[in-house]
């Protein structure tokens, strides 16, 4: 309509002009004002009418852009469904709100913080996914694009790139403080909060954007010897075998021959009180942590460690750290003194020091990349060379030293196949994406040792497919009550075993993979990383059957497998010996249904080799001596868990060297 009353006005300006021309009696100078005027009218007019009926539609329609209202949608994300409400008016998305998620803190929550604020900001869906939270970043970018369809938009003409938000800068900015921690995860965390307990003012940097590392995302399984809450776990005969059994292996060097001896003392003390609850202790812990890694690490450092893991949960208790009484035994740990914080993933383990952190002090930087450690001309290692996501350089110097926590290298594919090249670059992996073996990188560089670097850890039990840690049926992460079946629904394994011997079992299985299963007893809503277990069942992820034949049949087993297979087991518990392959679990039957199904394969999950560290957490140089200032905690360090890992070792390692370095860097001269 407007393209031809726009035609009509031209054509009437065009003939008053006319009109003009032969007007009498007027002054000229009049007429040549007038004239002006009229020719500017005409001009406007033809600017105008150079828009078409269909410019002038497809202004409409961009000034219409939405069908004005609220609009909601909800995806899959890493826990459970994101829920998102969307408001639009015609022409602009007014506000994004996520109404609810089961999201882990610490990883997820970040992306939910960020993205709705940028949508509205830029009204893009062109938004960064948030590294480190890329499920919870495509889920919420999924549901609020839904929503944009819903109010009968495009999603893909919403693209425009966000401005950038910071520059890269030349010129050096220095800090400094009595401690400078390279990671934040729960080495760091811990390095970090000693540290500052013991009144050193302390700077925490971390290249990715959330905090946490590995132990955010970990099953929060915890080994230490613990008498009091080990007590109510019977010494049975074959766990009495197990130990007799170790302490009558021929040593293999002087410090295992003492270990040796330390535990036999111990053990005849405790035959000797009556006692028949579970014998441990820390000696025991460290000589089956030298046996599970095939005698290659580090006894002195391992003795540390054991002593000092009780200590530590104790510590992490009094800071906050919800620990259940109940213990157990984790996935190739060997012994019953798992034990379980009872939150979501890691969040027991990572909220507390963070919180204790901030209490103190602590600065934490995120997105600040350490590049390299610079050394005095006396050798110490006095600050280290870092970079902001602009690139801009940074130096952060350490008065009392530097603590490098950041982690191992299972997603660094380069570095792994360097050392173990079986692990090729299409396998998974359970780590974040920031584990890729930037602190033994820095120390090597500067004449580090290390130890053990060959050794790399599959986890046994974790999500096909992806490789995450996620998708169990159950709260514990023990497997004291729970067997894994083959695909013909047959046990293959002893379920207690080495994780090497148990990835090793799974791989000679129909598919490489298998079934954990267990009954509705230890089956809550949600399980140990805070995904709704029905939700579970609902996406296909875990299997339900209100029968073992139920079940039998959802896996395509043949009819009765399962049930004898169970049936056996069950046979197993009550006379607490298993005559094939030799379990020493035995807590309770499955028995109550629903019974459940879930789908394992195994995953790359932890290096155990690393820098070469002291009982004390000093780094050692390729000589063996210390260097002077720098520092080492958690899946960076090696000698600790030689060729393989104990199940559970891991998260006490991060957190009691992440104190021992606290207090080294402190309290040396």
């Amino acid at each position: 309509m407007c393209y031809y009353k726009n035609k009509i006005t031209l054509r009437a300006t065009f003939s008053l002009c006319c009109a003009l021309s032969k007007t009498k009696g007027m002054d000229i100078k009049m007429k040549k004002f007038l004239s002006i005027v009229l020719i500017f009218l005409m001009v406007l007019s033809l600017a105008s009418c150079a828009q078409t009926p269909t410019e002038q539609n497809e202004k409409t329609e961009q000034e219409s852009l939405f069908n004005p209202g609220t609009y909601k949608a909800e995806v899959y994300g890493n826990n459970d469904y994101i829920e998102v409400e969307v408001k639009v008016d015609e022409s602009k998305i007014l506000s994004v709100d996520v109404t609810k998620n089961s999201e882990t803190k610490f990883i997820g929550d970040k992306a939910i913080e960020l993205i709705p604020k940028q949508v509205v900001e830029y009204q893009t869906l062109s938004v960064d996914t948030i590294s480190g939270a890329t499920v919870t970043s495509a889920s919420l970018k999924s549901a609020i694009s839904d929503c944009i369809k819903q109010a009968g938009a495009d999603p893909s003409k919403l693209n425009a790139e966000i401005p950038p938000i910071g520059e890269k800068k030349t010129e050096v900015t220095k800090k400094e403080a009595d401690v400078i921690v390279i990671g934040a995860g729960g080495a760091g965390l811990s390095a970090a909060a000693t540290a500052a307990e013991k009144g050193a003012k302390v700077i925490v940097i971390e290249k990715m954007p959330l905090i946490g590392g590995n132990t955010a995302r970990c099953a929060s399984a915890y080994n230490t010897s613990d008498s009091e809450r080990q007590s109510a776990l019977p010494m049975t005969d074959t766990l009495k075998e197990a130990v007799e059994k170790a302490i009558a292996t021929e040593p293999v060097n002087d410090e295992h021959e003492q270990l040796i001896s330390d535990v036999k003392s111990k053990y005849d003390e405790y035959l000797a009180s009556g006692v028949t609850t579970l014998f441990d202790c820390p000696e025991w812990h460290a000589l089956q942590t030298y046996y599970g890694g095939d005698y290659v690490g580090d006894v002195k450092v391992i003795r540390s460690y054991a002593e000092n893991t009780l200590p530590t949960l104790n510590w992490l208790i009094e800071l906050g750290s919800p620990v259940t009484d109940k213990v157990s035994q984790g996935a190739g740990a060997l012994w019953q003194r798992t034990h379980q914080f009872d939150a979501p993933a890691g969040t027991g383990l990572v909220e507390p020091l963070y919180n204790r952190c901030v209490e103190l002090g602590v600065e934490i930087i995120t997105e600040m990349k350490g590049e390299s450690l610079y050394t005095d001309d006396s050798g110490r290692v006095v600050a280290v060379n870092a970079t902001d996501q602009f690139g801009s350089p940074y130096e952060f110097t350490g008065l009392k030293g530097i603590v490098i926590a950041t982690g191992g290298f299972s997603n660094n594919k380069e570095l792994r196949a360097k050392y173990n090249p079986a692990l090729t670059p299409d396998m998974v992996s359970t780590n974040q994406p920031g584990a890729t073996g930037d602190g033994i990188v820095m120390a090597t560089e500067i004449g580090a040792g290390t130890t053990g670097m060959e050794y790399i850890q599959v986890y046994p039990l974790a999500t096909p497919g992806t490789g995450t840690l996620q998708g169990r049926a159950r709260k514990v992460s023990g497997l004291d009550n729970v067997i894994d079946v083959n695909k013909e629904g047959k046990r293959f394994v002893n379920e207690d075993a080495r994780r090497d011997d148990f990835v090793a079992a799974i791989k000679q299985q129909t598919d490489g993979m298998c079934y954990d299963i267990n009954d509705s007893k230890i089956v809550e809503e949600k399980n140990s990383f805070n995904e709704n277990v029905e939700t579970l069942v609902k996406l296909g992820r875990i299997y339900k059957g209100d029968t073992l034949s139920d079940l039998e049949k959802q896996l395509g087993m043949q009819a009765g497998s399962l049930e004898q297979t169970v049936a056996e087991y069950n046979e197993m518990v009550e006379n607490k010996l298993d005559p094939v392959f030799g379990r020493k679990l035995f807590a309770d039957k499955i028995e109550v249904g629903p019974f459940y199904a879930t789908p394992r394969a195994p995953s790359i999950h932890h290096t155990m080799g690393g820098l070469a560290i002291d009982p004390q957490a000093h780094v050692l140089d390729v000589d063996g001596q210390i260097i002077p200032g720098l520092y080492a905690a958690g899946e960076v360090a090696g000698g600790i868990h030689g060729s393989n890992r104990l199940g559970g070792n891991a998260t006490a390692d991060v957190t009691t060297f992440g104190r021992i370095a606290g207090n080294s860097v402190v309290n040396d001269k």
